[in-house]
């Protein structure tokens, strides 16, 4: 099954360009991982940042993955964080 996680981040004032590279940063930290993450900033808003992890899981394994879990606990100090799983329909 393929799921989506989406990491919403409205920032407090924090450059998204000094963000996306820490988030980069510790993704790349990560290494291994099988998720395909991207970067998005809101279009005529500099303080939206979403961040879409896609990933394949195994039959059985719900829930946000580790890396999800890690960014959204490194955005929160930065502004206001929504963490939401989504998964693919058949």
């Amino acid at each position: 099954m393929s799921r989506l996680e989406i990491i919403h981040l409205r920032s407090s004032g924090e450059p998204l360009e000094s963000l996306s590279d820490q988030i980069r940063e510790s993704i790349w930290e990560e290494g291994g991982q099988t998720e395909v993450v991207t970067l998005y900033r809101r279009n005529g808003l500099g303080t939206d940042l979403a961040v879409h992890i896609h990933r394949l899981d195994a039959p059985g394994r719900e829930g946000p993955s580790r890396l999800g879990l890690q960014l959204v606990s490194s955005l929160a100090v930065f502004g206001l964080v929504q963490h939401t799983l989504w998964e693919e329909l058949s």
